[in-house]
């Protein structure tokens, strides 16, 4: 993987415990996020799903995050990080900080809206970019993309551990459903256009 972006290298796959459940503390909260049905898939919101996803699991939070709530994702001194408060909440300096609102979907997948005027924030831009080229590379490396989601990535704090889960298992069960299962990142990826950047939203 480049090191175009070192968060994302944050969020990658694991070897799973040989112990298996009992490896993963409170089973039910990893549980809730199993056989969640998703809705009208497709391959290209597969992979856009995955990229948001990676992009919220990389920022910096501590609370447990929940269905249906709306947060707000902020880059700033190369970090970023998600937040319970809004930019309107924040002193005026903070704004320019401000990347997106994040809402958690049922399906443990992430609806990313772009904070407005953010095609004026060049440095965020900038870190967008970097991000979505690490997320093509380490695509593209993926021999069998099903095997490349984050299904159990022990580095993570708890709740990042988690949502990451949930994401993985959603993924997958997108997948599965569109007759992908085998398919290679890179196979995937060759459908999307490579002139422009990838929406971080689907």
């Amino acid at each position: 993987m480049s090191n175009a972006d070192p968060e994302l290298a944050k969020v990658r796959q694991a070897a799973p415990n040989p112990q298996g459940k009992a490896a993963l503390p409170h089973l039910n909260e990893l549980q809730a996020w199993r056989g969640v049905e998703t809705s009208a898939p497709s391959a290209d919101k597969v992979v856009i799903d995955y990229l948001c996803g990676l992009l919220v699991l990389s920022a910096d939070f501590n609370f447990k995050p929940v269905p249906g709530a709306v947060y707000h994702l902020y880059y700033r001194q190369g970090r970023w990080s998600l937040s319970l408060i809004g930019p309107q909440e924040w002193r005026p300096s903070r704004k320019r900080d401000y990347v997106a609102s994040c809402e958690l979907l049922h399906d443990a997948t992430w609806h990313i809206n772009p904070a407005p005027r953010l095609a004026e924030k060049t440095n965020i831009l900038d870190a967008l970019h970097a991000f979505e080229q690490a997320f093509r590379e380490r695509m593209a490396s993926a021999s069998k993309l099903v095997d490349d989601l984050p299904h159990y990535e022990r580095s993570l704090p708890y709740y990042r551990r988690v949502l990451a889960s949930g994401l993985a298992s959603s993924l997958a069960h997108s997948l599965h459903r569109l007759g992908l299962e085998g398919e290679s990142g890179q196979g995937l990826l060759s459908s999307l256009p490579r002139d422009r950047s990838l929406p971080f939203s689907a």
